[in-house]
């Protein structure tokens, strides 16, 4: 949309609050408008009027703009309303991009983003050192968007998708797709189009970085006047993932990826679509290959927890549906001496990948939080007495605690749980949202963190 050449005395209304809502707030006071925030809770201190989102349409004062947080369903009666009374609504990174003088890159996917928002950002900052990042990944783009930088790398959530207008994006990236959110978009092809929305199609000097599998997706070329570039394992590819001998290959050099850190096939296509799209906003390969060394992933992304003479716990907080935990632990070795925590608020998935995993083996699973009544009966079905139910994290450790430990023949520490399994790594990688007992998956991971250090402390 248009948006005005003045916000000075602009009534607006920010429809949900949290942590984008309260960025759009100060960014709107800051150009003079004069916001109304209408969410759910009464923040405790508030310097601007505030309505509850429970409020009749049709009570509200007149506003010309309404700023849509993304944790707000379309359906909502207030967008509704706007619909029929042809207010316009803009997104929070709809209303920074208004005011943003740099180049944007922005990446999607159902799984991967953030890390590989922080890695392209990671990658880039030698030849923008003033960089920033942000969106989805915690920082809200309207927080720093009126800041004379050069390059803001942006992770964009479906949701934040859904709601923007076209975001001129000089360089977007769709690294994948699997069934998320369904909730609320319904379909796959609803969710499919949410997450296309971060290509600026139309327009010949943007690049558009996607999969082999998300190119095999998209529309007839002729939609495309953009610049279409893959990553993957196929030669053809624009970066072509070599696994045996450790490189990745593009038009313009040949990155060696053995010192790369993070483990799995899943982060070195992560990594192949970040230097596609490094390169293409202009980041030197000089650059890009001495940086990629010194990436060390995200917090609560298959983070090593602790660990203690050969036993090991890793933070998978961040895997908050089955494609992502899946990922993570496609790769991961010694499954038959790994206790894998699973459990939270299942999203709307079918369980047989799941099914089909734990039957290629793994040493034991507990199931904690609502999961456990969706998916229960079907791995223990396949598990017998490997599966363990159990309330919460907290409950997990108290197992851990009460459980036989020794060494193995190699000296190593080893835990035995009273269903006869040994276990040599415990790793948290929930497949779930968080919802059901915490308010995100940071505070979750946190949680799992301060277990992890409270049980370490203790003599094994």
């Amino acid at each position: 949309m248009k948006f005005p050449d003045s916000f000075h005395g602009l009534r607006t209304l920010v429809l949900g609050g949290g942590i984008s809502g309260n960025a759009a707030v100060g960014l709107l006071v800051s150009l003079g408008a004069e916001p109304i925030l209408c969410d759910r809770n009464r923040p405790q201190s508030l310097s601007i009027p505030y309505l509850p989102d429970t409020i009749d349409p049709f009570e509200l004062p007149p506003v010309s703009l309404i700023v849509k947080s993304p944790g707000i369903l379309p359906a909502h009666p207030i967008l509704t309303y706007a619909f029929e009374k042809k207010i316009p609504v803009v997104s929070e990174i709809d209303l920074g991009r208004n005011f943003f003088p740099g180049k944007l890159l922005g990446v999607t996917g159902t799984d991967g983003k953030s890390t590989t928002t922080a890695l392209a950002a990671h990658l880039l900052r030698r030849d923008f050192p003033d960089l920033r990042e942000g969106g989805n990944l915690g920082i809200p783009f309207s927080s720093f968007c009126r800041e004379p930088i050069s390059l803001a790398v942006l992770e964009l959530s479906s949701y934040q998708l859904e709601d923007s207008s076209p975001l001129r994006l000089d360089v977007s990236v769709f690294l994948n797709l699997a069934p998320d959110h369904l909730e609320r978009h319904k379909t796959m092809e609803n969710y499919f189009r949410a997450k296309l929305k971060i290509a600026d199609a139309k327009n010949p000097a943007h690049v558009f970085v996607v999969s082999e599998k998300i190119k095999s997706f998209l529309p007839e070329t002729s939609y495309f006047e953009c610049t279409i570039r893959t990553f993957g394992k196929h030669a053809l590819c624009d970066a072509f993932l070599d696994e045996a001998e450790n490189k990745i290959r593009t038009s313009r050099y040949e990155y060696d990826i053995s010192g790369f850190y993070l483990p799995g096939s899943h982060n070195r296509e992560n990594l192949a679509a970040a230097i596609l799209a490094a390169e293409a906003i202009g980041g030197k390969p000089e650059s890009i290959q001495s940086e990629l060394v010194s990436f060390r992933g995200l917090p609560h992304r298959f983070q090593i927890a602790g660990e203690k003479k050969g036993l090991f716990f890793v933070n998978d907080s961040k895997s908050t549906n089955l494609h992502s935990m899946l990922a993570g632990m496609s790769t991961w070795k010694n499954p038959e001496e790994t206790l894998l925590i699973l459990g939270g608020r299942p999203k709307q998935e079918d369980p047989k990948p799941l099914y089909d995993f734990v039957m290629q083996g793994i040493g034991s699973i507990v199931l904690i939080g609502e999961a456990r009544s969706v998916w229960e009966q079907g791995l223990r079905e396949r598990m017998g007495v490997r599966l363990i139910s159990l309330e919460s994290l907290k409950d997990v450790f108290l197992l851990l605690d009460s459980s036989e430990r020794f060494s193995d023949k190699n000296h190593n520490d080893r835990i035995r749980l009273k269903n006869g399994t040994n276990v040599a790594s415990i790793v948290f990688s929930p497949a779930c949202a968080s919802f059901d007992q915490y308010k995100n998956f940071e505070e979750r991971g946190n949680h799992f963190l301060s277990l992890v250090r409270d049980f370490l402390n203790e003599p094994i």
